[in-house]
């Protein structure tokens, strides 16, 4: 898979997943003809009647709770009550009518669990009062309030909010209106303050998840493995806007998020020193220091609220710098890569400085924190460049695979051919072994005996016809043909090393003699052939039988004065390539009506090599032409 695969396919992706989200999460607005002619008008609610009793209670405080007139949202906390504690707000509207279905009512911000009452009576319980306490600090809270329950002119909104003694409770202001309009409302916050995060909190963890997958298969590659922590902090994190009960005790829950946020920066920063392929031990145990420290602190209680707001504000300063790294290292590599990091860096730092004001501010506030949102933004940048390093690493080690599986290929071929000559010159061996057995014993054995009943032969026929000239008997001439055979054979069987000259020259040498008694003249036209590998004893004795019987055709039958040899290549080494041996005489021409047994036996032993004989003859001009195959692979330079 190509890297612009790898952009497109992660673009398809993103894009899909944000047009689901918009087709089945972003909830359905009335129109504004529709919401026009619904009643009764948007009322808001911005001051209530605030008490705080000692103890906790369920019922509604009576003018004894000491009730003043507060804003809203108002905060407050109970650091007398070791555990819990309660609140009591008393909310004044006026209806000229009521409602025919009711009245909506829509509350921004309520932290953490209460009850609702509407004129003294009893409607809904915001989560459980005892045990656990529900996780709303990010949570709107919707709630119909029935016609039953309502009346016209002054009517009253009683809630009771309980929250742990040592956190803050609010009430923002309350919204009333139509039921479509106050669900619209409050669907709409629900979505972008909890579902959103829900979904990206989940895509985050999944990107994780992959990272940690890919160093479990790649452990030296240790920016998969601090980035993939990274991603699954952040899906953690994510917990704290859209779940109603963390998996740890509130104040554990409360402290662990404070320091995840640090935990969060110094991930990071190991994450871009092993993106830059950098290790820098004292920075990076300074880094773990401060975490382990300040978390200690936080926890024993020994970090007030401002000092945790510096903790914060010194990591957020650091982690401008590690930015400018990551986008450094980035440009390296490429402008794209670095322009990507540029504005996910400045993204996330941009709205990690406006949740850090918005946290040290201390008040209520109808802003929405934003960094979570930056989350699928970075994560989706760097774990893109990380996809890519990683398809660029599989391809390069795929084109390395495949080369070496070529060279191995190459090398396996080579050592089969190696052993291949390996055995065949062990053959050669043992053959050239036993050749120059035979040929010893031969030589030492019959050809000795015939060369001594050649010479008593011929000392008897001295002896029977002293008048003779000293030419060969009929007895004398067999020996010595049957001499001359037998060194044939013997020629055939040295090695020649896939010379023809070789062969031809020895043939040369034996027949020199003869042809000069037979009033011969040799012309010897012979050029230089490269080694022709078909040249095995078996088809040397077989050119040697053919030029060798030619030879004797024109000693016995040709009257001829001179014969010329001569030798040649035609065609494409590896294709046709052909070699070929021509005897030439200018004797007295073959009888074609007569075709002996030497000339059929050389046609034969011709059509044993898969080559041909050709004889052409007139009158002053016979030309014996053998041509053979070479067997010569292609593009092999020639000899000479």
């Amino acid at each position: 898979m190509s890297l612009r695969g790898v952009r497109v396919a992660l673009a398809l992706a993103l894009a899909a997943g944000l047009a689901a989200w918009v087709a089945f999460a972003v909830p359905v607005m009335p129109s504004r003809a529709a919401t026009d002619a619904l009643e009764p008008p948007t009322l808001t609610i911005r001051q209530a009647d605030f008490c705080r009793r000692p103890g906790l209670g369920d019922e509604i405080p009576d003018v004894r709770c000491h009730w003043q007139t507060v804003p809203l949202a108002k905060m407050w906390r109970d650091l007398d009550q070791p555990k819990l504690a309660d609140g009591w707000f008393r909310l004044h509207f006026r209806l000229d009518a009521v409602p025919a279905h009711g009245l909506g009512m829509y509350v921004v911000g309520f932290n953490r669990s209460g009850r609702l009452f509407v004129n003294n009576q009893y409607l809904r319980q915001f989560g459980p009062m005892s045990g656990a306490l529900p996780l709303n600090w990010n949570r709107s809270q919707y709630t119909l309030l029935p016609p039953a329950l309502l009346r016209v002119g002054d009517n009253e909104i009683e809630i009771q909010q309980r929250i742990y003694g040592w956190e803050q409770g609010w009430l923002a202001p309350v919204q009333l209106g139509s039921e479509g309009r106050m669900v619209a409302m409050w669907r709409t916050r629900v979505f972008w303050q909890n579902e959103l995060v829900r979904i990206m909190g989940v895509s985050t963890l999944t990107i994780g998840l992959f990272m940690l997958g890919v160093w479990l298969g790649r452990r030296s590659h240790a920016m998969y493995f601090w980035f993939g922590w990274v991603s699954v902090l952040w899906a953690v994190i994510s917990l704290d806007y859209f779940a109603l009960f963390p998996p740890l005790p509130a104040y554990a829950w409360e402290r662990c998020m404070e320091a995840a946020q640090v935990l969060r920066s110094v991930l990071m920063f190991m994450f871009t020193l092993r993106y830059m392929g950098k290790r820098w031990p004292l920075m990076e145990a300074g880094a773990w220091a401060y975490l382990i420290l300040g978390s200690a602190a936080m926890f024993s209680e020994l970090l007030p609220a401002d000092a945790i707001d510096v903790w914060y504000l010194a990591t957020l300063l650091a982690s401008v710098a590690y930015f400018v790294m990551l986008v450094r290292q980035g440009l390296r590599h490429s402008r794209l890569e670095g322009g990507m990091l540029a504005i996910a860096g400045a993204t996330q730092i941009g709205l990690s400085g406006y949740d850090l004001w918005l946290f040290s501010a201390n008040t209520w506030t109808d802003r929405v924190y934003l960094t979570h949102f930056s989350a699928p933004l970075f994560v989706g940048v760097v774990a893109t460049i990380l996809i890519q390093r990683f398809v660029e690493s599989l391809n390069a080690y795929e084109r390395l695979a495949g080369v070496l599986e070529q060279r191995v290929s190459e090398k396996a071929a080579e050592l089969e051919r190696n052993y291949e000559q390996l055995v065949e010159a062990r053959r050669n061996q043992a053959l050239a072994a036993e050749r120059g057995r035979i040929m010893s014993e031969m030589h030492d054995g019959i050809g000795s005996q015939l060369t001594l009943a050649l010479s008593l032969v011929r000392r008897m026929d001295r002896e029977t016809n002293p008048d003779a000239r000293g030419e060969d008997g009929q007895v004398a001439t067999v020996l010595r043909e049957s001499i001359e055979d037998l060194q044939l054979i013997i020629d055939s069987l040295e090695p020649v090393e896939n010379d023809l000259l070789t062969v031809l020259g020895t043939l040369r040498y034996r027949l020199q003699d003869r042809l000069g008694k037979g009033g011969i003249e040799l012309q010897w036209n012979v050029v230089d052939l490269p080694p022709l590998p078909m040249l095995t004893p078996h088809s040397v004795l077989s050119i040697l039988r053919i030029v060798q019987e030619a030879f004797a055709n024109c000693l016995k039958h040709s009257g001829a004065t001179r014969i010329a040899v001569s030798t040649g290549l035609d065609g494409e080494p590896g294709f046709d390539e052909m070699a070929h041996i021509a005897i030439v005489d200018n004797g007295c021409g073959i009888d074609g009506t007569r075709v002996g047994r030497g000339l059929e036996n050389m046609r034969r032993r011709a059509e044993a090599l898969g080559g041909r004989l050709r004889i052409a003859s007139r009158a002053g001009f016979t030309e014996v032409l053998l041509v053979i195959p070479t067997l010569r692979a292609a593009n092999i330079p020639q000899k000479g």
